[in-house]
């Protein structure tokens, strides 16, 4: 295939207009017309403010009839020193039909239906967890045939959505129910259950990472077979939505059923237990004794109970840093206009989005400011997993039209700020900001107007102005409160986020607007501690333990931690490849004997 990068078409064109430039590009490239082309990415150039002067951006992959790989090798070498083409033209290899981790799944499976003597010898595996993370290594390892059996302290996704909505809904009557009716379930919630914390999120694909590029591939297209929209495989910035993904995972569990694989839900594991340094078997809550010799832990960054069981258990761990904030509202419309000055309304464009740091006090305490996880047209959640205490979170449907936008606005953390050295110091400075905000909510999401939160001696108390009808109001998952974030917020970052929150409304003229939302705590950015793990088996050095995912400190996403999944899966299905291999060179010698 020849590539066809940085072709460019105003908003607003049509599919046979991209379909004539590209044709025009060949011709003036290689005097010919392509047989046929794929469209490989296409993304939005907003930076030029205003109509005609914003672009679609696209990367389109061609094939031509005749050519072998040489010649494309080398007709794409000619074209790329033609000046004014139209396009940045290079020879993009032909990909693999399949890839190489599906490749050795799909190998395994293969000899172990052929040799029924190889069962005794193959490893009983565990995955704890069915967020990205495990939802990903429980389908390759069931692929394999190797029928791992998935360990979830929370519910399925269609009783876990029942439990959330029905939590969500007792946080709107926080006024007139007792405080113990405002805990979320422990077990299933927000953060635990089928589909992870990912699924109440705002669903966003993208991944910063900029190696394995064959894992992210292949995510895309698992999560588009299952019933993804099929645009997630060309958008820069793909999305899928709370609403689709919760299906999507529903279908994946179905499918790793059929492969051979099991789901426990309503398990919580409790203990792993070791024989030395080697993994033999883990006890669930119940006191039930699960024989194992391989686990994929990926609990999920809020797993706070099996930290603490890591830590007694002497597993390898490391505090590290992360990020705490609040999460800010605005009309989405405010978003749209700022980003693309008027030209949302004439051509239909996509909720629009932002991107904004600052790097403040500087010569004193200085901090990197930042908006994360920003929800286009969607909620605020209240995002609570434990009992007397509250955090929140960004969610968002695929169709991101709730008519607001949201996004964290947070600044770094790090082991320095924790009140104590301690591994799990990180984890305890969380759940004091969180109790504080469970304090100052009553239970419900605490919630302040950005014009008091930058001017509180100045602006009238946001409880004055909750009625304004001129005023926006929250749109949240749960109740909200208002309240002065002060008593929420540790010192340093109020004081960092008050100081970013002017620099960002240079950018985006609106942001500090008087009516705006301010909400907290938004204390679960990534997880407090990394697990660690040896950079080529990623095992710990208790051996048959695989930490994965987000939980483990190796992930920042639903993607991410997917990736992150299949990587661990990959291992250990190489690992049985390599040891049947032996067993049949074994075979062979005592046969010629």
């Amino acid at each position: 295939m020849i590539l066809f990068k940085q072709v460019k078409l105003p908003i607003g064109h049509s599919k046979a207009d991209l379909e004539k430039l590209i044709s025009e590009i060949s011709q003036k490239a290689f005097q010919t017309k392509y047989s046929s082309y794929v469209l490989r990415k296409q993304s939005l150039d907003a930076r030029r403010k205003g109509g005609a002067e914003m672009f679609y951006v696209y990367e389109v992959a061609l094939n031509f009839d005749g050519w072998d790989a040489g010649k494309q090798q080398k007709q794409a070498l000619r074209a790329s020193k033609i000046k004014k083409c139209g396009a940045d033209i290079m020879y993009l290899s032909e990909e693999a039909e399949s890839y190489p981790f599906e490749e050795n799944a799909k190998r395994l499976r293969v000899l172990l239906e052929q040799n029924v003597l190889f069962d005794p010898r193959i490893p009983k595996i565990a995955v704890i967890g069915f967020g990205p993370a495990g939802i990903f290594a429980s389908y390759l390892l069931a692929m394999a045939g190797l029928k791992p059996v998935v360990l979830e302290r929370g519910q399925c996704m269609e009783e876990r959505t029942a439990t959330v909505s029905d939590f969500w809904k007792r946080t709107e009557e926080y006024q007139t129910r007792p405080e113990n009716e405002m805990y979320p379930d422990p077990e299933s919630n927000v953060s635990f259950g089928e589909g992870g914390a990912g699924t109440f999120s705002d669903g966003k694909l993208n991944t910063l990472i900029k190696t394995n590029k064959d894992y992210h591939r292949y995510v895309l297209e698992t999560l588009v077979a299952f019933g993804a929209p099929e645009d997630i495989l060309i958008r820069s910035m793909p999305h899928i939505g709370t609403d689709c993904l919760s299906r999507v995972i529903v279908d994946l569990r179905k499918k790793i059923l059929e492969l051979g694989g099991s789901v426990r839900f309503q398990t919580r594991a409790d203990d792993l237990i070791f024989n030395g340094n080697y993994l033999t078997a883990i006890q669930l809550a119940d006191g039930e004794i699960l024989p194992t010799d391989r686990c994929i832990l990926a609990t999920g960054h809020s797993a706070r109970d099996t930290f603490r069981t890591l830590y007694v258990k002497q597993i390898p761990m490391e505090a590290k840093p992360f990020a705490v904030g609040v999460r800010v509202m605005h009309p989405q419309s405010m978003i749209d206009h700022d980003q693309y000055k008027g030209a949302e309304l004439q051509y239909g464009l996509p909720a629009a989005s932002y991107k904004l740091t600052a790097q403040v006090g500087l010569g004193q305490d200085p901090r990197s400011v930042y908006s994360f996880c920003m929800c286009p047209g969607g909620y605020v959640v209240n995002a609570s997993s434990q009992a007397g205490r509250l955090a929140i979170n960004g969610m968002s449907d695929h169709a991101r039209n709730s008519g607001v936008a949201n996004s964290a606005i947070v600044c770094n953390v790090d082991p320095s700020d924790f009140p104590s050295d301690a591994v799990l110091a990180g984890m305890d400075f969380q759940e004091e900001i969180e109790r504080k905000a469970f304090q100052a909510g009553h239970g419900a999401i605490p919630t302040q107007r950005m014009g008091e939160f930058l001017h509180k001696d100045e602006a009238e108390l946001s409880v004055n102005n909750a009625n304004d009808p001129e005023a926006m109001q929250p749109v949240t998952k749960g109740g909200y409160h208002y309240t002065d974030l002060d008593a929420v917020l540790p010192d340093f970052v109020g004081k960092a986020i008050r100081e970013a929150l002017p620099e960002f409304d240079k950018k985006l003229p609106g942001f500090t607007r008087p009516d705006a939302i301010v909400c907290a705590i938004e204390s679960r950015t990534s997880s407090p501690v990394r697990i660690l793990r040896d950079p080529d088996s990623l095992q710990s050095s208790f051996a048959g333990l695989y930490p994965c995912g987000e939980g483990a400190g190796y992930a920042g996403g639903i993607t991410s931690a997917a990736i992150d999944g299949l990587r661990c899966a990959d291992k250990i299905i190489c690992e049985v490849l390599e040891m049947i291999e032996k067993m049949n060179q074994m075979e062979l010698q005592e046969h010629r004997k």
